[in-house]
C-alpha cells in the first residue's frame, strides 16, 4: 500500500483564470522573455545545432578520420548494447558505408563481454585488423585498453557521454564533454548524439560530405537515443529531439519507418510521441541487447533490403515479450526476497536510508536495470539490483536506478573504495563489487546515504507548475502545453493544481488497483464534470465518497474511445478538504510537540479538545486501526501518511479517528511485535504487519499502559 501526499511546491504561484495569461508565464519560465523569442518559438525557428568543433578535440578527430578515408583504411566503430550504443553505432557507420570506407563494427554481447571496450574483447578488435577504431557511447574509463590498441600502432578516437572518473585515456583523440578541460557550451548529449556531431563536423569540413539521407538518418536515430537514454530534454537534446520528430514523420532510414508502421498499427488512434516511442519503440531496440546480442537491433538500423529489415522488427517484437517474462519473474522474485520476514533487520525497509537491494545469482543481468526501476517506483526508494558477474563469478553485477533527488553516481563515487568498477550517471548506473566485500559495500552505501538524507528532501516535493482555475481546465490549455514539448528530464510534462472540486462519483478500475473519478466545480457552472484518473491510486476508493471537496494536481491529457476524444486528467496527488482542526490541520505539530516531551494535557489545551478524545486510542480504535491497515496493507510493506491513515480507517469502519491516535496505535502494534515499524519523518511511516500465532495482549505493551493512565 503507498498512502502518502507529498508537500505541493509551486513554480509559479499565482491561480490562472485564461489560457493566454497561462501561456505567456509558461514562456517566461523557458526563458523566452522577448518579442523575437516568442515569434521563433511559435512558428518553431531558432533551434540550431552548436558548432561542433567546440568539442576539445574535434578538430582532430576529423583530421584522423579523413586521413583515414584518403587511405582508404579499415575502420571499426565500437559500440554498446543498449539504444544509444546501437544507434551511435549505426550513425556512423551509415556514414562511412555512404563514402565505400571499408568499415566494420562491434557491440559486445552483455554477458560474454560486459560494458565498454574491456579486456574481455579486445582481442576479437585487434583481431578485424583495425587502422582506426572509433568507439561510440563508450571508452571512457577504458585506460588500459586504448593504450594497448595503440600500442599497436592502430588510431583510437573515444566518443563518449558518460561521467569521467580519475583520469581519461591516452586517445588520439577524445569526445567527452564530460572531461573536466570540456569546452563543449552543453554536457548532457547521450552517446549517439556525440555521434551525430561527428557526422556534423565532417559535414562542415567538406572533404567527405554529408549527404541528405545520412544526415536525416543520424538525426532520427540520435532523436530515439536521447530519449531513450534518460538525458535532460533541455538545450541542444531538445533541439535534437524536435528535428527527429520533424524528419520521422517520413523516415529515411529503413528500420525506423518499417517500426514506426508496425507500433502504429498498435497504437490505434494514440498520440505518437516522445512517450509512445519511450514505452513501445526503445524497450524493442533494448530488448535484444539485454537477452542476446544486438545484432537484431542492429540489422533493424543499417539494412536496406525491406523483407530483412521488417525479419528484424519482428524479431525485436519477440524478443521483447521474453524480455517481459524474464523480467516480471525477476522482479517477483526480488520483491518477495525485499518483503520477506526473514531479512535481517538492519536492511528491512523500515531501519535503512539508501537504496533498496536485492540480489541472487541466476538473474538475468539483462533486466537487472529495467527491475531495479520497477522497484524505485514501487517503494520510493533508489534501488540496486545484482547477480552473479557471468564473466567472473567471484563479483557480482548490479544495475541501480535513482528515485527522486537522489544522485546515484555521486554516492557510489563516496564509496568507490568497496567496488571493483562502476559507470553511469546520476540517474542510472552500473556497479562490479566483489562477492566478499558485498556487506562491506552496503554498509558504508548505507552510511552515506544517513550523512547525506538531507540532500533527499526533495523526494518528498511535487513540483506544481501552477493553479488553474475549473474553465481553463479544458483542450485549449492542453494543446497549449503540448507546444513545450518535447517532455522529458529537465522538461517536465507541467503538473497543475485545481482546488474545490466536488467528488460526484467514485469507481474502481482493474480490480481496485486505479481509480477513476468525476469531479465539479463546486462554485457550480455550465462545464461538464472533469474525468480524473489514478493509476496506482486504488486505495483512494475507500478514503473518497461523493460530496467530499477535493484539490486534485493532475497532468492532462486525451482519451479517445470508439472515435470519441475527451480531455482526461491523470491524477498526481490528492488533497482532502477537512474541517477536523487542529488534530488534522496541524497534525505535524502535535506529533513534534509530544515526541519533543510535552505532556498530552499540554497538546490538548493547544488542540481545543479533551486527552480522551483526540489522543488515547480505546479498544474500539485499536481493533479498527489493525483490521484496517492489515487488510489494506495486504502483507506487504507500506508507506503511509498519519492524516490519509487516519480517513481511510474512519471511512473503512465509522470509527472517528485522529493522525495522532493511529500513530499511537501503530507505536504499540511495533511494541507488541505485530507490526515492523520505521518512522520516515514526522507523518509518515514504512510499516509491514507480522505473522503472529495466537492472540497478542497489548497490555504488555508500556507504551498501551502508559497511554491507559491519560484516558
Amino acid at each position: 500500500m503507498l498512502l502518502t501526499s507529498p508537500k505541493w511546491h509551486y513554480v509559479l504561484d499565482e491561480t490562472y483564470t485564461s489560457t493566454d495569461a497561462l501561456f505567456d508565464a509558461l514562456l517566461d519560465k523557458h526563458g523566452i522573455d522577448t518579442p523575437e523569442k516568442k515569434e521563433d518559438f511559435l512558428n518553431d525557428r531558432g533551434a540550431e545545432f552548436y558548432d561542433p568543433f567546440l568539442y576539445n578535440d574535434m578538430r582532430k578527430a576529423v583530421d584522423i578520420i579523413v586521413r583515414a578515408m584518403e587511405d582508404r583504411s579499415r575502420i571499426l566503430v565500437y559500440g554498446d548494447y543498449d539504444c544509444d550504443g546501437v544507434t551511435a553505432t549505426s550513425i556512423l557507420v551509415r556514414y562511412f558505408r555512404s563514402h565505400d570506407i571499408d568499415v566494420r563494427y562491434i557491440v559486445p554481447n552483455r554477458e560474454e563481454h560486459g560494458y565498454g571496450l574491456t579486456d574481455n574483447i579486445i582481442d576479437e578488435v585487434i583481431d578485424q585488423a583495425p587502422d582506426l577504431v572509433i568507439t561510440v557511447d563508450c571508452g571512457i574509463t577504458n585506460i588500459d585498453t586504448v593504450a594497448r590498441l595503440r600500442s599497436l600502432g592502430i588510431k583510437v578516437i573515444i566518443s563518449d557521454h558518460h561521467n569521467v572518473q580519475e583520469q581519461i585515456p591516452d586517445a588520439d583523440a577524445v569526445l567527452c564533454a564530460k572531461r573536466r578541460d570540456n569546452t563543449y557550451p552543453y554536457t548532457e548529449l547521450c552517446g549517439a548524439g556525440v555521434a551525430m556531431k561527428i557526422v556534423q563536423a565532417m559535414g562542415i569540413d567538406k572533404r567527405f560530405p554529408v549527404n541528405n539521407d545520412v544526415w536525416r538518418q543520424a538525426i532520427e536515430l540520435a532523436g530515439i537515443a536521447t530519449i531513450a537514454d534518460l538525458v535532460p530534454v533541455l538545450d541542444e537534446n531538445r533541439t535534437i529531439i524536435k528535428k527527429a520528430f520533424i524528419s520521422m514523420k517520413d523516415p529515411v532510414n529503413p528500420g525506423i519507418r518499417v517500426m514506426n508502421e508496425i507500433l502504429a498499427q498498435k497504437a490505434g488512434s494514440r498520440r505518437f510521441d516522445e512517450t509512445f516511442i519511450s514505452f513501445n519503440f526503445v524497450p524493442r531496440v533494448n530488448a535484444a541487447g539485454r537477452l542476446y546480442d544486438s545484432s537484431e537491433a542492429l540489422r533493424l538500423f543499417l539494412e536496406d533490403d525491406g523483407n530483412k529489415v521488417r525479419e528484424a522488427a519482428v524479431a525485436l517484437g519477440d524478443q521483447n515479450d521474453e524480455r517481459k517474462q524474464i523480467e516480471a519473474r525477476v522482479y517477483e522474485e526480488a520483491v518477495a526476497q525485499i518483503e520477506d520476514e526473514r531479512r535481517p533487520d538492519e536492511w528491512s525497509l523500515a531501519n535503512t536510508k539508501g537504496p533498496v537491494v536485492a540480489y541472487a545469482s541466476n538473474w538475468h543481468q539483462g533486466v537487472l536495470g529495467i527491475v531495479a526501476g520497477r522497484i524505485a517506483a514501487n517503494y520510493r526508494r533508489t534501488a540496486l539490483v545484482f547477480t552473479t558477474d557471468s564473466i567472473n563469478p567471484e563479483n557480482l553485477k548490479g544495475s541501480g536506478r535513482a528515485y527522486g533527488e537522489y544522485d546515484l553516481f555521486a554516492a557510489l563515487g563516496r564509496v568507490s573504495s568497496t567496488l571493483e568498477n562502476f559507470g553511469g550517471h546520476r540517474k542510472a548506473a552500473g556497479v562490479t563489487v566483489k562477492k566478499s566485500r558485498l556487506m562491506e559495500f552496503l554498509k558504508a552505501l548505507e552510511e552515506d546515504a544517513v550523512q547525506h538524507s538531507d540532500e533527499d528532501e526533495k523526494d518528498d516535493e511535487l513540483e506544481i507548475t501552477a493553479r488553474l482555475c475549473r474553465n481553463i481546465v479544458n483542450f485549449d490549455t492542453f494543446n497549449m502545453t503540448n507546444r513545450f514539448k518535447p517532455y522529458g528530464i529537465g522538461n517536465r510534462k507541467p503538473v497543475f493544481v485545481t482546488e474545490g472540486l466536488v467528488v460526484v462519483s467514485v469507481n474502481d478500475m482493474t480490480d481496485g488497483a486505479h481509480i477513476r473519478l468525476e469531479l465539479a466545480d463546486r462554485n457550480g457552472g455550465k462545464d461538464e464534470p472533469l474525468s480524473a484518473v489514478g493509476f496506482g491510486m486504488g486505495i483512494y476508493s475507500g478514503i473518497l465518497r461523493p460530496g467530499d471537496i477535493i484539490d486534485i494536481a493532475y497532468t492532462m491529457n486525451e482519451y479517445t474511445y470508439k472515435g470519441n476524444t475527451t480531455l482526461s486528467l491523470y491524477l498526481e496527488d490528492i488533497k482532502i478538504s477537512s474541517d477536523e482542526g487542529f488534530l488534522y490541520k496541524k497534525a505535524d505539530i502535535a506529533e513534534q510537540l509530544y515526541r519533543s516531551g510535552m505532556e498530552l494535557d499540554q497538546i490538548a489545551k493547544l488542540a481545543g479538545t479533551s486527552v480522551s478524545e483526540g489522543f488515547i486510542p480505546g479498544k474500539v480504535d485499536y481493533l479498527a486501526c489493525f483490521q484496517t491497515l492489515k487488510d489494506a496493507s495486504r502483507g506487504e510493506t507500506s508507506y503511509a501518511d498519519y492524516p490519509l491513515l487516519a480517513k481511510l480507517i474512519e471511512r473503512k469502519t465509522g470509527v472517528k479517528m485522529t493522525p495522532f491516535k493511529v500513530a499511537r496505535c501503530m507505536d504499540v502494534f511495533s511494541e507488541s511485535h505485530l507490526v515492523k515499524l520505521g518512522v520516515l519523518s514526522t507523518l509518515r511511516i514504512c510499516f509491514r504487519f507480522l505473522k503472529t500465532e495466537g492472540k497478542t495482549d497489548l497490555k504488555q505493551s508500556d507504551l498501551y499502559l502508559r497511554l491507559l493512565e491519560h484516558g
